[in-house]
């Protein structure tokens, strides 16, 4: 890929859900024209206990070398397969320090992290992903946990309690470009709520849902997301202050549980400009 224009960095555990989420990173950059970094904290945790010096040297190295080697593996295989240049690091560190440093260094626009199963704690668990979002400013691609997000025209864009306003400029003009079907919103509100105030005109293309807040809320949404074949579904994390999505912050962390297909949690104010 010539020139990209953006930059994606993946934090992989090198688990399972690590070629998943790599896979909806190398499509997100397809489309985007963007280009892919993967990257790997080896924490010293990982490294099983150690007799003496020379026993502790040895079994670093050895955790070195598997760990390059799963790397080119897995990096290795998705590249040759999507024809796309994919670079890959480790260090040996504190994660979320490591992590910083990496973020700082690559200055991504775009993080992407594997879904693991909740309750969990481990390097892409819940605490992480917090962490992530607390720390930093761009977007985050949450990767879907058996779906991938597909180049196709048969995909459609979902925004849950967000519009297309309130995403990173520009965002929607290169997935429309490859999605034909029309734009579904999905919005969860209190039931003293009137009905969503935003209109949409046809010509926008946009299909609204809307549901009562309740505990099975985002398992209704979650169900209309599989029905109308949703391959990316968008939320702003940064609402407007003046925004009746006052429970975005809750209805994120649950839609990432129970939602399967890929979320971008967007920043208004985010640099990212996806067009």
């Amino acid at each position: 890929m010539n020139n990209p224009t953006f930059k994606l960095l993946v934090l992989t555990d090198l688990s399972k859900s690590a070629a998943k989420a790599l896979d909806n990173a190398v499509n997100l950059a397809k489309i985007i024209n963007g280009s892919i970094d993967v990257f790997h904290v080896l924490k010293p945790s990982d490294i099983a206990e150690y007799e003496n010096q020379y026993s502790a040297m040895r079994t670093i190295d050895e955790e070195r070398y598997n760990t390059k080697n799963k790397l080119k593996t897995l990096v290795r295989e998705i590249s040759k397969r999507e024809n796309i240049q994919i670079q890959a690091s480790f260090r040996l560190g504190n994660l979320k320090s490591e992590v910083l440093e990496e973020i700082e260094n690559a200055k991504p626009d775009i993080i992407v992290l594997g879904k693991r199963p909740p309750r969990i704690f481990n390097f892409l668990g819940d605490s992480f992903t917090k962490f992530i979002l607390k720390n930093f400013n761009g977007s985050v691609l949450i990767s879907g946990k058996n779906t991938a997000i597909r180049t196709t025209e048969t995909m459609s864009l979902g925004l849950l309690n967000t519009t297309t306003a309130d995403l990173p400029q520009g965002i929607t003009t290169a997935l429309r470009r490859r999605i034909k079907k029309p734009i579904r919103q999905f919005f969860v509100r209190n039931a003293s709520e009137e009905n969503t105030p935003e209109t949409v005109s046809k010509a926008e293309n946009v299909i609204t849902f809307e549901f009562e807040n309740s505990s099975n809320a985002i398992d209704n949404v979650a169900t209309y997301v599989s029905k109308n074949n949703i391959g990316l579904l968008c939320v702003n994390r940064h609402a407007k202050k003046n925004s009746r999505f006052k429970n975005i912050t809750s209805n994120i962390k649950e839609a990432i549980h129970k939602i399967n297909v890929p979320i971008l949690i967007v920043k208004n104010s985010s640099t990212i400009q996806l067009q």
